[in-house]
């Protein structure tokens, strides 16, 4: 019986301290979880965030806000191409190209660079730069058809950063 006894008791300690590990692991995982996600949108950022030149932070912008209308982004990716035509030295037009597309892909919304160049742009373009951008912005949302509700938002977030 006393043999029993201590079966039946090292039965639930042993099953104590597995739910034990058990929730020690699961707070370990959920723990694990927010870290990654911290880490995750320290890397969606970092590609924005070493942009200091401001017609490459212009070119991530328009790609971002062309995102917008995926089925249209070889359009958007012309229009940009030939908008810049005058701004971007030819030998670095395709370099300027991807890395704006590249560095635009894990951004979320078109609101995000707006806020993230406003400082850049307002101390390195001049007024007739800023329209120019903004031009160049609202010709890259018509592309392929009629802008979006995200598109034409951005359009007016970035007429009231500039222009303001």
């Amino acid at each position: 019986m006393a043999i029993s006894g201590a079966a039946v008791w090292y039965w639930r300690l042993k099953m104590m301290r597995e739910a034990g590990s058990e929730i020690i692991d699961s707070v370990e995982r959920m723990r694990g979880a927010f870290k990654r996600g911290k880490l995750r949108k320290q890397a969606e950022a970092a590609p924005l965030a070493s942009i200091a030149d401001p017609v490459i932070a212009a070119v991530a912008f328009f790609f971002c806000l062309a995102k917008e209308k995926p089925i249209h982004l070889d359009a958007a990716k012309d229009v940009v191409r030939n908008r810049m035509k005058g701004i971007i030295r030819p030998g670095d037009m395709e370099e300027v190209l991807v890395f704006g597309e590249w560095a635009s892909k894990n951004v979320t919304s078109p609101e995000d660079p707006i806020r993230r160049f406003r400082d850049l742009w307002l101390k390195a373009l001049d007024m007739q730069e800023r329209q120019q951008l903004i031009g160049i912005a609202e010709d890259v949302a018509a592309a392929g058809g009629e802008r979006t509700k995200e598109q034409e938002y951005a359009l007016q977030m970035l007429r009231r950063t500039l222009m303001n």
